[in-house]
């Protein structure tokens, strides 16, 4: 590692059949508008006509997609470790629930980095350390997602991962065409 660009990472883990097979089962079920939470202010602020969909994973869900995730956190730990005894994998154990994002034509997600605090307030505890992006489809146009200022192109089973910090500002661009389907979760 020799770059903090180094520290983004895409792993083509998710099989193309459950990709389709999750958007299916969400389209299934109501999805809720994405608000912003501004802890320091203690609001909740959003642009309900720019904002995407969310919904929460079901823990079926989350059973079929764990595989492949653990499969691209051990990818990433192994790329992003030094040597020495301290930083050997496995440093990332665990991972939040799952969020399915949709971005209709019109949505986006505004630049913003990651410092999750409401994943961590109940029974789970722990620090965010990398951010998972997972991209389920790529038949739309549009919907870029943008990491550091450099458009990282998604595949269908795709998952992006880069530390959960300032360092990182991220946004997906607003889809022009069709449906961007994608989840996201957080490794600690």
């Amino acid at each position: 590692m020799n770059t903090i660009e180094d520290y983004i990472i895409v792993v083509n883990s998710i099989p193309k059949e459950l990709c389709k097979e999750l958007i299916d089962e969400c389209n299934k079920k109501e999805w809720k508008k994405h608000t912003w939470n501004n802890y320091a202010a203690g609001t909740f602020e959003s642009e309900p006509e720019k904002e995407l969909d969310v919904m929460p994973c079901t823990k079926e869900q989350q059973d079929k997609i764990t595989p492949s995730l653990i499969k691209a956190l051990e990818e990433y730990q192994i790329k992003c470790s030094t040597p020495g005894n301290k930083t050997q994998p496995p440093w990332l154990t665990k991972f939040s629930p799952i969020r399915f994002n949709k971005y209709e034509v019109g949505n986006t997600m505004r630049k913003h980095y990651d410092h999750i605090h409401s994943i961590f307030d109940g029974q789970m505890k722990g620090v965010p350390i990398v951010s998972i992006v997972a991209n389920l489809n790529e038949d739309y146009k549009g919907g870029e997602f943008v990491c550091r200022d450099k458009k990282i192109n998604l595949k269908t089973g795709d998952i992006l991962m880069f530390p959960s910090n300032f360092m990182y500002p991220h946004e997906v661009k607003e889809t022009t065409e069709g449906t961007r389907y994608s989840f996201v979760s957080w490794a600690f």
